[in-house]
């Protein structure tokens, strides 16, 4: 298993190490003392798992993260270490295998990477994360093909619910997620997204028109795409209690 470590204390770095090679099986590839480095090397190189420390000079490792997981095309598995607990909440919605609590011993680095050892795909993993958050942003993992993309709520049009993954729209394309559409609504619930049917959620900043049809229900058009949704009668109903109309 090739390892990567981003951490700025020396001391720890070196700790760190010096646990992986007591644990065995692990092949240290690489080491930075901050995000410019950590992002400038890694993009290099054959990574299977990543620790990254949460404080770094020139940024976070929440934000090294983000990056890594936008632009690698097979994404790391990601354990993160700090002195900082209160950052625990955080890691672990940017999909951290573990959280690793400084001074941790071998027996925590071991527990972590037998969670990788049990874990099937990379990007079935990487695809359930809940959120990535830095100051007041929302980021939303999707999957497009091999890949898995982050998308910021307002890139959003409408969710759909199919049998076995939720098909997400945007202006350009489809993206899919394993999530359920009630996990996106809780998710997304003061993003201006709303439930209009069982099988539907829409971002009503995108919404173009909404016409009254049949049963009382409405056929909604959106701005910039050609694709239309019919509401359930209760979704409208809710709808017009919502907007007051």
């Amino acid at each position: 298993m090739k390892a990567f470590i981003v951490e700025d204390e020396p001391i720890a770095r070196e700790r760190l190490k010096r646990l992986l090679k007591e644990v065995g099986g692990i092949d240290i590839v690489g080491e930075a003392d901050s995000k410019e480095k950590a992002l400038s090397e890694i993009k290099d190189k054959e990574i299977d798992v990543l620790f990254l420390d949460i404080k770094l000079p020139d940024g976070t490792g929440l934000e090294v993260a983000k990056e890594v997981i936008e632009t690698v095309e097979d994404p790391p598995y990601i354990i993160f270490t700090t002195a900082y607990g209160e950052f625990a909440l955080e890691a672990f919605k940017v999909n951290a295998i573990d959280y690793l609590l400084k001074p941790f011993t071998k027996e925590d680095v071991e527990r972590a990477l037998s969670k990788i050892k049990n874990t099937k795909s990379k990007i079935s993993n990487l695809a359930k994360i809940a959120t990535i958050t830095t100051g007041t942003d929302i980021l939303i993992p999707v999957k497009h093909l091999s890949k898995v993309v982050l998308l910021k709520p307002d890139d959003i049009y409408y969710i759909k619910a199919e049998l076995s993954e939720t098909v997400i729209k945007t202006k350009d394309r489809e993206y899919f997620s394993s999530r359920k559409l009630y996990e996106f609504e809780e998710l997304l619930k003061n993003r201006g997204f709303f439930r209009v049917h069982r099988s539907y959620l829409v971002n009503l900043a995108k919404i173009k028109e909404m016409r009254s049809v049949e049963q009382s229900k409405f056929l909604i058009t959106f701005q910039d795409i050609s694709d239309t949704i019919k509401t359930s009668r209760d979704g409208a109903k809710h709808l017009r209690e919502y907007l007051n109309i």
